[in-house]
């Protein structure tokens, strides 16, 4: 055994600033599982089942720069400082970029509740300790410009006839004369939107708990993995969950208004629209009714319980994502559960393996409760049908509990923070080949302990701030006013 495998980096916290320290770890007859080519920070993590600290600052020190020099309504909320990477926590969501740097970075955002907010923050994975960073500064308009759906500009909404200024959050269709420009606080809309974009191909509050997936570079045809977020819209400037069709052009002939997929790029960070709308029973997703997941197995992005009878929404990019192509499934519902979306989903994507499978699976279960039970979607037929589940024997709390998949365990794994005090819940859950046999589905808990100096704390659970990371075999999640954390599993 090498020196660099035989000796670790070991994490030391001593009033918030990381030491290095190192120390033996393993035997011959039971070696630690650590790869001398990780970062120092996953090496240090000798025990499995153990909460470590791997961070070197918290995501409070990130700081925006924005547009015209102001913070505009609705940019900052209960989370923290105005201005600070504190305000881009929430109900947010976020994707790992595998492609950027050695070990890539986890990017997250927030689409929380009076939240407008494109910004978004980054934990870089590279060096000895992980370290949280601007990721994209905030993107909106401050004018009237050609592209412009809507802009930022308190002046300018001050001096528009009374039928056309509106309080923040207090549109009044009853009064509005039905004429463009309109304001909302300061926010100003020169014409119907057609896209409800802040910039040309930039989407609005779509980082909403798990309605993006992350696609790999080798699927998408352009040499670089994406953000992909189907079509989900949570809200708009001046609205609260949601704008008002009045606003709105481009609708379905049925009178629907139509939505576009978007995607960000890992290397250039550049957003881009695809131009065919998604299919009209397809979304848009508010804060509870889409999850989204990528099958790497089938190449393809899946958005199940869409339509009037439940359909699920495919996207083949199977030719890369500029020529992708949608198609709806039917999704027939079987099994002892209920077929539903539970507000604040974590889903998770089995993609193929080790027994050459590929299962999209979300909780069911009330808001702000334990998860009752399972979806099982089935990828390998072609009806695409959910099986139902219940599991009485679920831990964890609303929002704060998400599911993961570990191909060398061959288990999902539920795991989240919550309760007063905080306390982590994990635990193994085991997925029959027979998905009817309702009988056979298992759930173990997994105990974890924490690494001295670890606090929980101010840390996020929800949606894509928490990632397994396969090539560094760890799950990571993040913290406001604390050092990121990551653990094994075992």
């Amino acid at each position: 055994m090498s020196a660099n495998v035989s000796r670790l980096a070991m994490l030391v916290f001593v009033g918030g600033i990381a030491a290095l320290s190192f120390r033996p770890v393993g035997t011959s007859a039971q070696p630690a599982a650590v790869d001398p080519a990780w970062p120092k920070w996953r090496q240090a993590i000798v025990e499995p089942n153990k909460i470590y600290n791997i961070s070197d600052n918290t995501i409070s020190s990130i700081k925006f720069t924005f547009p015209g020099g102001t913070i505009p309504q609705q940019f900052s909320n209960s989370d923290g400082a105005a201005g600070t990477g504190q305000t881009i926590f929430g109900y947010g969501g976020g994707a790992y970029f595998r492609g950027v740097g050695k070990h890539g970075v986890i990017v997250f955002g927030s689409g929380g509740e009076n939240f407008a907010g494109n910004m978004t923050g980054a934990l870089r994975l590279d060096g000895d300790l992980a370290h949280y960073e601007v990721w994209q500064q905030p993107i909106y308009r401050t004018q009237a410009e050609p592209g412009a759906e809507f802009y930022w500009n308190p002046k300018e909404a001050e001096k528009l006839p009374a039928q056309r200024q509106f309080p923040l959050l207090k549109f009044d269709k009853a009064k509005w004369d039905g004429k463009f420009p309109l304001a909302l606080g300061g926010w100003v809309y020169p014409a119907p939107v057609k896209y409800v974009e802040p910039a040309e191909g930039v989407p609005l509050g779509q980082y909403r708990y798990d309605q993006h997936c992350f696609i790999p570079a080798e699927h998408t045809g352009l040499k670089a993995g994406v953000w992909f977020i189907p079509s989900a819209h949570f809200m708009a400037p001046g609205f609260y969950y949601g704008i008002d069709m009045a606003l709105c052009a481009d609708f379905w002939p049925a009178g629907k208004k139509k939505w576009y997929a978007h995607y960000q790029r890992e290397d250039t960070k550049s957003w881009t629209r695809l131009e065919t709308p998604v299919p009209e029973p397809i979304g848009p997703g508010s804060f509870s009714s889409q999850v989204v997941g990528y099958s790497t197995k089938h190449r393809k992005v899946v958005v199940p319980l869409q339509g009037p009878r439940g359909e699920t929404g495919v996207f083949d990019v199977s030719q890369g994502i500029a020529k992708g192509e949608w198609s709806v499934k039917a999704s027939p519902k079987q099994g002892n559960g209920q077929a539903q979306l539970r507000c604040g989903q974590k889903s998770a994507m089995s993609n193929g393996h080790p027994r050459n499978r590929a299962y999209f699976v979300w909780y069911t279960g009330d808001y702000g409760k334990p998860p009752t039970g399972l979806n099982v979607l089935d990828l390998y037929d072609p009806s695409y049908p959910i099986h139902t589940v219940k599991l009485p024997t679920l831990k964890g709390i609303g929002e704060r509990v998400g599911l993961h998949y570990i191909p060398s365990l061959d288990r999902f794994i539920s795991f989240g923070v919550g309760g007063n005090p905080d306390q982590a819940y994990c635990q193994k859950i085991t997925i029959p080949d027979k998905l009817d046999d309702t009988a056979a589905y298992t759930v173990e808990d997994v105990p974890l302990t924490l690494a001295p100096g670890v606090d929980l704390g101010t840390s996020y659970t929800n949606s894509g701030m928490v990632q397994y990371l396969e090539q560094l075999n760890c799950i990571v999640f993040l913290a406001v006013g604390k050092p990121a954390k990551a653990f094994v599993v075992k």
